[in-house]
């Protein structure tokens, strides 16, 4: 996806067919970001250090001010 704005407002509205589209295996009644995450893990599709990656970046204020995160 070339825009950042367009992809965070598709995560928001549905987490579960971004992360499809990744070519992630989501079960599809699965849409509870959390859910999401602990499946992935549990899964091992992603690491706790990739979540834990992803966490810092997501809390970087920087990144919040650019994607109006609060």
């Amino acid at each position: 996806m070339n825009n950042p704005m367009e992809f965070l407002q598709q995560l928001k509205q549905n987490p579960a067919q971004v992360l499809l589209q990744a070519k992630f295996n989501i079960p599809q009644d699965m849409n509870n970001p959390n859910d999401i995450i602990q499946h992935l893990l549990n899964t091992n599709q992603v690491s706790q250090q990739q979540v834990n990656n992803a966490m810092a970046m997501r809390n970087n204020p920087m990144i919040q001010k650019a994607f109006g995160i609060k």
